[in-house]
């Protein structure tokens, strides 16, 4: 079976604690992020799982908004 990421590629799907840790987050921020459909997410079993491409576009909002602050002080 092919594997789904190459040598220093990152798999597509990240766990609760993966993005917790990506993102410096606690487990209640990540459900309310989770919540308001700011990351993309599905259950497996009893897992849920969030996509990469969510965290990724998550933080390029999150500096967007940050430089608009910036910008406007």
């Amino acid at each position: 079976m092919a594997s789904m990421k190459g040598e220093g590629e990152r798999a597509v799907i990240a766990t609760v604690n993966e993005t917790m840790f990506a993102l410096k987050i606690g487990r209640a921020k990540l459900y309310e992020l989770l919540n308001s459909n700011a990351l993309e997410s599905y259950r497996e079993g009893a897992s849920r799982k969030i996509t990469w491409s969510s965290i990724d576009a998550y933080i390029e909002r999150r500096l967007g908004e940050e430089s608009k602050r910036r910008g406007a002080e």
